[in-house]
């Protein structure tokens, strides 16, 4: 309880106690500055479950951001990618029956994704790279340990957060990258049990773990690590990157032990 309460404070700190209303101050919108600000105000009316006033935000900036010269500038792919995020996080709104945990999540897919067609360095994306691997660490520890329930628990979280992040991806990456990505996902949700039990299957789980470190983590960011990651895992940050190093030790003490001895 202690950590979640240190988690929510943290939170609060990042996006602001004050009510936002932004929204109810404009009657246009012609800045990306504007909708950033206006997404950051949604995620904060769906954290305190205020969904009425965060659906009614979410319409405002569905009608203005068509109006943005980046976005109508965007080829039909993407203003596709564009319109159906938004509109997935509008019904999770008006939908009684999702958790706050999905709507979060919807809503994150909106701040992410608004976020990448404005930021040409570093976006949020990037920052949510640990919580991307903590599941296939958590994989490949059941897969060591013959732990299915912990493996199938990790492979749920990695369908449930690459979904989040996709759409970012989608307007920031190339076609083949984000295919890649694609089908490592679907390999692992699809051959859960053989990964479980075959080594093939198994350093398939390794290789598509090693391409999404690469991607996360193609270049170094300097900046200090984001809060955003608590969007995803409240409280679970410093074991995340405990498991990271671990993992990283772990890979490279295995590369030591196939070296030969050359004395």
């Amino acid at each position: 309880m202690r950590r979640l309460g240190w988690a929510f404070m943290v939170l609060c700190m990042v996006f602001g106690l004050s009510m936002p209303a932004f929204a109810s101050n404009h009657t246009e919108v012609k800045e990306w500055s504007e909708i950033n600000e206006l997404t950051s105000e949604i995620w904060e009316l769906g954290k305190i479950e205020r969904y009425e006033e965060a659906a009614n935000v979410l319409k405002f900036t569905t009608e203005n951001i068509v109006h943005i010269e980046d976005v109508v500038s965007l080829g039909p792919e993407q203003q596709r990618i564009v319109q159906n995020t938004l509109a997935d996080a509008l019904s999770s709104l008006q939908n009684p029956e999702w958790s706050k945990e999905k709507k979060l999540n919807k809503l994150t897919e909106v701040r992410l994704l608004v976020d990448a067609l404005q930021t040409s360095y570093e976006p949020l994306w990037k920052k949510t790279g640990l919580m991307m691997l903590e599941p296939f660490i958590t994989m490949e520890k059941g897969v060591s340990e013959d732990d299915s329930v912990a493996f199938h628990q990790a492979a749920n979280l990695l369908l449930e957060r690459y979904e989040t992040v996709r759409p970012a991806l989608m307007v920031d990456l190339s076609a083949e990258e984000v295919e890649l990505l694609d089908e490592h996902v679907s390999y692992v949700d699809t051959n859960r049990n053989h990964i479980m039990t075959d080594t093939a299957h198994q350093k398939q789980l390794e290789t598509a773990a090693a391409d999404f470190e690469a991607l996360f983590f193609a270049k170094k960011d300097n900046s200090e690590p984001s809060l955003f990651w608590l969007i995803f895992s409240i409280g679970g940050i410093i074991s995340s990157t405990l498991i990271y190093v671990g993992w990283r030790k772990y890979k490279g003490d295995q590369e030591d032990l196939r070296v030969p001895d050359k004395r």
